[in-house]
Parts: structure tokens; sequence; C-alpha cells
């Protein structure tokens, strides 16, 4: 092979891109949806929340190490360490696979592009798959295995704890090359408890205890399997490119599962696993690319996807095949690619830019710094007036719908529900988890409340992808307006503080069986009341749960007073929807969770769907 001719060893080529390629660093904090999550996964650790219980969301308790913002000094430590390690290990990886049909120059030159210009790559699942690809294609000494078991097991258990939709795909690809390579029943057996006991390590040292596990599992699996059903998205993109991106992504995907059989490995049981753990990584990221379909994600996807076939080997006659193609699927996600990622190629820019980040790592005061710097554009972006503030100092407060960072900036005494981004309880269990909290006396004392419009033209009503904030989730909002009432309103901010239950029994109305579409007359409500409806035949069901499976679930659209329609997540439509109200119950604003709907039709779901409209009495 052509890397035994290079008298420079694959590591030092790749330590090389590593640093002319670095963008690991410490940030200030932003503002944002994708930033508050950040902020959230910080502060539950810091703060000592138990996942599973107290905080239910995609990533598990080590979900901190893939942020680059400083929240907290001592975390932007261990972030930028682990981080760095991982960017370090991935373009040696990345330099290897290249390198086994290429020069080691060219093998450098390629993997520096892809590390600076590919966005949003999955580091420790691309990784692992090219490790694999190292034990399954040649022989290996005795020497190298042990080692190989030993720093698999410890590489993947972080990995595992902190993206819940990849990372348990890490410990599972290693697994499988481990038993396609052959390396014995022992080895095996210390990768698994090897990998058991560093989980249940870290899992301790995050903050948690072994109690928790079973609902960790549990709700991770509710809010992961959820995600296809309500997380579909309308996009900017134009919808022909969006058709053509995503049968690009299935062809690219097949194609991937036929060269990895193709590739070269040791025997069989070796074809077999190398095909097999390609096939879960591109599953994994097709589905990310997929179900949220706009630009960014469809860009993700490519990038991965890029890689992906340099990680799978070919024949050393057809030595070009595998980077020409990678070359080919990395020229697809060009018109769909975010801008300034060509900034990133600038060798000389990246330099300083780690040697910046070295002083920062060594330098409290300028983490101290940083985050200081965040905290204070935070404060100026979020404006929250002195009303607001007054009314939310002293007191536990949860922040809605999504801005966990202004908690954090404004040093307040962070008690979310579980689900503390309300679009993502979007199953029943963690619809019912997050009315729970706000229902318990031990839960939050304050709610706190941002319009989004106003700060954010994207959102075309106050919540996301075009939903109605007050069924978001549905019961959830029941809960919130029996057991809170507002102190301040404002344009943008509204505090809630938490009185007594003061809702009655419910009481059944009536139920009405329609077609899909057909719109439904909603009872009006008597004085004091206010009257919602389950509605049964939207979730996902029948041959549509494959669908959903491969693909992502069909949208629903709920359409009130024949005029306005609003996206519906499927799953939560027999929760609850809260539909009309009497006068004097609820402010009228930007904040009202009642759409006072006078009819309701919904597009989407089974042929035929069920009302049953139930009245609840308000004090």
């Amino acid at each position: 092979m052509l890397r035994a001719a290079n008298r420079v060893p694959i590591w030092v080529g790749g330590l090389i891109v590593a640093l002319l390629g670095w963008r690991v660093g410490m940030n200030p904090p932003g503002v944002g949806l994708d930033a508050s999550w950040n902020a959230g996964l910080a502060m539950g650790v810091h703060d000592g929340l138990h996942w599973g219980k107290e905080l239910v969301w995609t990533y598990g308790p080590l979900g901190f190490l893939q942020t680059q913002l400083v929240w907290f000094t001592d975390q932007t430590v261990l972030t930028f360490l682990y981080q760095g390690l991982l960017h370090v290990i991935f373009c040696v990886a990345l330099v290897w696979a290249l390198g086994r049909r290429l020069a080691l120059l060219l093998a450098c030159v390629g993997a520096f592009v892809a590390v600076t210009v590919l966005p949003l790559l999955e580091l420790s699942l691309l990784s692992a798959v090219i490790a694999s690809f190292w034990l399954l294609e040649e022989p290996r000494s005795d020497r190298f295995l042990n080692a190989f078991v030993i720093a698999a097991a410890t590489f993947a258990a972080p990995a595992a704890l902190i993206k819940l939709s990849t990372g348990p795909l890490v410990p599972l690809v290693l697994l499988i090359a481990l038993i396609g390579a052959r390396v014995g029943g022992r080895r095996i057996a210390l990768f698994v408890g090897l990998l058991v006991v560093e989980l249940l390590a870290l899992w301790l040292l995050a903050g948690q205890s072994l109690g928790d596990i079973p609902a960790f599992v549990r709700h991770s699996i509710q809010i992961s399997s959820g995600y296809s059903a309500a997380m579909l998205r309308s996009t900017e993109v134009a919808p022909w490119r969006v058709t053509a991106a995503t049968l690009g992504a299935i062809g690219v995907s097949v194609a991937l599962v036929v060269v990895a059989w193709l590739a070269p490995y040791r025997d069989r049981r070796g074809r077999w696993a190398g095909t097999l753990l390609v096939a879960l990584a591109a599953f994994a990221i097709y589905k990310e690319g997929v179900v949220r379909v706009d630009a960014g994600h469809l860009t993700v996807y490519f990038a991965n996807a890029c890689v992906l076939w340099i990680a799978v080997g070919f024949a050393p006659g057809r030595r070009w095949f595998i980077p020409a193609v990678a070359l080919l699927v990395f020229l697809a996600s060009l018109p769909l690619r975010p801008a300034g990622t060509a900034d990133n190629l600038n060798p000389f820019s990246n330099l300083h830019y780690a040697f910046d980040q070295a002083r920062n790592l060594a330098g409290p005061g300028r983490r101290a710094a940083a985050m200081e710097d965040g905290r204070r554009g935070l404060k100026a972006t979020y404006a929250l007036e002195p009303g607001a503030l007054a009314a939310v100092r002293g007191h536990t407060v949860a922040v809605e719908p999504w801005e966990a960072g202004a908690a954090w900036a404004y040093h307040l005494d962070w008690l979310p529900q579980p689900v503390f981004q309300n679009y993502s309880a979007y199953t029943p269990a963690l619809d019912r988890m997050n009315a729970a909290t706000i229902e318990s006396p031990d839960g939050p004392e304050r709610l706190l409340r941002e319009n989004a419009q106003v700060v954010d033209a994207e959102f075309p009503t106050p919540d996301i992808d075009n939903r109605f904030l007050g069924w978001d989730p549905p019961e959830q909002a029941r809960a919130v307006l029996c057991n809170f009432a507002p102190l301040y309103t404002s344009e943008r901010w509204q505090v809630l503080g938490r009185v007594p239950d003061r809702c009655g029994p419910e009481r059944a109305l009536g139920t009405v069986e329609v077609a899909a579409g057909q719109s439904v007359p909603v009872p009006a409500p008597e004085p004091g009341t206010v009257v919602f409806a389950r509605i049964g035949g939207v979730g996902v069901s029948g041959l549509e749960r494959v669908q959903n499976f491969l693909l992502h679930a069909r949208s629903r659209h709920a359409v009130v007073n024949g005029e306005t329609r609003y996206r519906l997540v499927a799953e939560t439509a027999g929760d609850g929807l809260m539909m009309r109200v009497a006068p004097g119950i609820v402010e009228s604003g930007p904040f009202d969770p009642v759409p006072e709907a006078r009819t309701i039709a919904v597009e989407g779901g089974s042929a035929t769907l069920t009302y049953e409209f139930f009245s609840m009495s308000v004090r």
C-alpha cells in the first residue's frame, strides 16, 4: 500500500492537518433556539439536575461537551479538551483513510479540506467507522488488538452520553467491528465490560444516580422516537430542490451500503460486519438530514456522507474511485451549503486561532471574560424589562418556549419542566411529564415567556414551525392555565406566577366523528369555562409507521375558523387542545393560549377523525 512507502508516519500528517484546520474554540454565548438548548444542557449539569426525571433532551448528561460556548468556565475546559482530542483523532483517522489510496501529501490536503469546509461532522461516529475499517481490512497483531479494545471502549463511553441520535451507535459500530475481526470472546467481553464500567463512572461523575437510569432510558426513547413525526418542517428551499436532495440522499445511502459490501476485507465475516456498520451510520445521518428538510440539515447529511465514502475502502486497482465519488457527494451539497464555510480554508488564520484558543485554555481570566462578554451580549439582546425582572427575582423560574439562556444571563434560579423547550414534548408521555411538573407545588414558581415573533421574523407564530403556542404541548398548556396567572405582560415578555389550582373537573360535551379535513363546530364555552378537544385518528399508525421510520410522517395541519392553518403535532392531538374560553379568563395578545376556534378541521391522519369535546371551569 502507498502508506507503507511514506517516510512520514500517518499520525504526524494527521496532527499537522488538525493544527492547520483547527476550529475548536471557546466562544461567548449567544441567543436563539439552538444556543438556548446548549445553555439548558450546561445549566442542567451545573445545577445537578437528574436526566430522565428532571431533564429530558436529545442529548445526555455529557451533552455539554459538544458546545463551544462558554456557559461555565470549568465546563469549558473539559469541553475544549474533549473536542480538541476528538478533532485530532478524526484528522488522523481521515488521513489514514485517504492514505490507503492516495499519496500522503494528497491525503493530508484532502483531509484539510474536509475538516475545514464540511460543516457539523459527526466526528465520534465517523471516527468509529474509519477505525472499524482499519480493524477489518487487515490482520492486526495481538498488541494492536488489545490496545484497540481498550481505546475503543474509552472512546465510545462519553460519545454514548452526549448525543442520543448518534452517540449510542458508536459503541455498537465498534462492537460489530470487533466481532467481524474475530478478536475472540475475551477481548469482546473486555470491551463490553470496560464500556459498562466507564459509562457508569461518567454517569456518576456527571452528577447522576444509578436510580435515574431507567427513567433516562425510557424518556430518551420517547424523545428520540417522537422526533420524526413531530419535527418535520416547511422549508425555505425550493420544493423541487428538497425532493431532489432527498432522493439524492437515499441514493447515496444505498450506494454506500453496496460499496461497503464490495470493499476489501479479510474474510466474509468482516464483509458482513463492514456492510452492517456502514448501513447503520448511513441511516443515522440520513435521518438527521431528511426529517427537518432544510438547507442546513441536508448539507449536514451530504457532509457526513462524503466522509463515509472516504471511510469505505475499495479495490487497489480502482484507487481513485472512492475519492472521486466523495468529491461528487461534496459538490452535490454545495447548492445547499450555508455561506461562510470557505473562510475556514485559510491555514494561517486557523493556526492563529489555535494558539489564541490555547491562551484561553491556559488563562482562567480570558475564559471568564468570554463568559461575561456573552452575558452582557445576552442581556442587551433579551432586554428584559425591570417589571419582568422584579417579578422573577427570588423565585424558581422556567423559561418558555425555549430561551433558557435568559435564566443564565440574569442569574435566575432556573427550575425547568423536564423537556425544557416546549416544542420537544411531542409525545403524550413527555407532555404528561411536563404537565406534572407544572402542577406540582415543587415545580417552578414563575414562568418567563418570550414572544419569539418580536425578535425573529422566521416564526410566523410565537412558536416553532407555525405551531400554535397553546397546543405545544397541550396538556402542559392546560396545566399552566390552571396553576399560573399573569403577573407582568409586555409585547415581548410575560411573567406568570403560581396560584392554587383554579380548575374544576372536566365535563364531556359530546363526540363528533367526521372525515379528515371536514370542519367541525366547537361548542361555545359557558361563563367561567374553557372548552378543549381530544382528537383521535391524528397519530401515526398503520403503514405510515414504516414511512415515519424510513423518512418522516406526513404533515398534519389544523384549520381554525376556516382560514388560519397551524402545524399540528400528530401524537399529542389527543392530549386536549384548548379551543375556546369564556371572557376574562386569559389575556388576549401573543401569549393567549386559546385560539378561539369556532370551527376546527384537521388535515392529515387517518380517513376518519374523532373529536371529543370537554369543558373545564376556571376560577
